[in-house]
């Protein structure tokens, strides 16, 4: 009978632990509709810091990001939200379009969630010469206080 038990709460035990790391076993926790909508809601929220470089909105980039946020850039620099600021802020380049693309969202539960895609900017340098880059990303999201906020994220420009 001991025996029953303690497999019982290690079967349990496990099945909840694994619901926490599995994407299959996630859809436990939200319902294919919430994670549907989940999904949706970052893809809206996330569209406007693609374009940030044109509309130079840092104060929304601000409204994104978790208090804890940190960003690791392309060589490989950890960025905090004031690091990460100053790229926009001092940026000399001129930029004529930007938008992501190829963005995809995985919803791992109600609070949490892992984007990703391409990023797609073109313009001119500060010496006026024409350029277009792509730059890949990772950003994860967590739901707080009811918004959803990044915590953490990468990019790596594409070649």
């Amino acid at each position: 009978m001991k025996q029953l038990v303690l497999l019982v709460i290690f079967v349990a035990v496990g099945t909840t632990l694994s619901g926490c790391v599995s994407p299959r076993l996630s859809q436990s926790v939200v319902s294919a509709e919430e994670a549907k909508e989940i999904a949706e809601e970052i893809t809206r929220i996330s569209e406007p810091w693609g374009t940030t470089v044109l509309t130079k909105d840092t104060a929304y980039l601000t409204s994104l990001w978790a208090d804890d946020f940190s960003y690791i850039g392309a060589d490989g620099t950890v960025r905090d939200e004031k690091a990460n600021l100053a790229l926009y802020e001092d940026d000399t380049n001129t930029y004529t379009s930007a938008a992501n693309t190829a963005f995809n969202v995985r919803v791992y539960g109600k609070n949490f969630a892992v984007a990703d895609g391409d990023n797609y900017v073109a313009g001119k340098d500060k010496d006026g010469k024409p350029f277009r880059t792509t730059w890949r990303w990772t950003t994860v999201w967590i739901r707080k206080d009811g918004k959803w906020k990044v915590v953490a994220g990468h990019a790596s420009e594409l070649k």
